[in-house]
C-alpha cells in the first residue's frame, strides 16, 4: 500500500484519484502506524514551506520519516512542495530547516519580462535514463505551478532539467528517494507514467 502524506495544507485529491485511477491501492493518512507498514510513501506539495515543515514537526513527522525512509530505505516521492522540503533551507521561509534529506536549498525564481513568477503552465523536461522516467520521451512536457525551484549540490544523483530564467532540476532520483517539482498528477498521460513508475519501484 502507498501513503499519501496528509498534513492539511497539500491538495491530496488529484494525487489520489490518480493512484485511484491506476488501480494502484493507497491510503491517505499521517499516522505513525500507516507510515511503518506502507510500502511507499509520497508527500504531494501545495503551499509555504515554512507552514509545512511546522506541521511535520507537530506531529512529529519528521522522526518518523527519517526512520522509514533515510534509515530503512523506504521509496518516498515528494512532489512539488514535498520535493523542496526534502532540502536544507529555503528562501521562502529563511529561518526554518527542511528535513535536510538533500544537499541543496530552495531559491525563488527571479521576475523578468519573459519569465513571470509564479512559474505555470506546461513546461519540457530533459532528463537522463532513470527509473522514473521509464517509458517517457526526453523532453516531455509536465505541468508547473510554483514560486521557488530546487538548488542542488549531490554529486551522485541522477535529475532531469527544466529552464524557466535558470535550470533547475525539476525531477529528481537519489537512492531510494525522488522528487518532482511539476504535478505529475495533472500532467496526463506522462505525468500517470511517471505516478506508475514510481509505484513500480522495488
Amino acid at each position: 500500500m502507498i501513503v499519501i502524506i496528509d498534513i492539511g495544507i497539500s491538495n491530496i485529491g488529484s494525487i489520489k484519484n490518480a493512484l485511484d485511477y491506476l488501480g494502484i491501492k493507497n491510503k491517505v493518512s499521517r499516522s505513525e502506524i500507516d507510515l511503518k507498514n506502507a510500502k511507499k510513501v509520497i508527500f504531494p506539495g501545495n503551499g509555504n514551506f515554512g507552514k509545512a515543515m511546522k506541521l511535520i514537526k507537530k506531529y512529529s513527522l519528521d522522526s518518523i520519516l527519517n526512520e522509514e525512509i533515510i534509515n530503512k530505505k523506504k521509496p518516498f516521492l515528494g512532489i512539488c512542495l514535498g520535493y523542496q522540503i526534502m532540502l536544507k533551507k529555503s528562501e521562502e521561509s529563511k529561518n526554518i530547516d527542511g528535513l535536510g534529506w538533500i544537499n541543496g536549498k530552495v531559491k525563488r525564481f527571479k521576475k523578468t519580462k519573459k519569465f513571470k513568477v509564479p512559474h505555470v503552465g506546461w513546461n519540457n523536461i530533459k532528463f537522463n535514463k532513470m527509473k522514473l522516467v521509464d517509458n517517457i520521451p526526453n523532453n516531455s512536457k509536465f505541468y508547473f505551478d510554483h514560486s521557488y525551484y530546487t538548488e542542488i549540490n549531490e554529486t551522485k544523483s541522477k535529475y532531469g532539467v527544466t529552464n524557466h530564467s535558470v535550470d533547475f532540476r525539476s525531477v529528481y532520483t537519489f537512492n531510494n528517494i525522488f522528487g518532482c517539482q511539476p504535478h505529475p498528477e495533472k500532467s496526463q498521460k506522462f505525468g500517470l507514467q511517471m505516478i506508475k513508475n514510481f509505484c513500480e519501484l522495488c
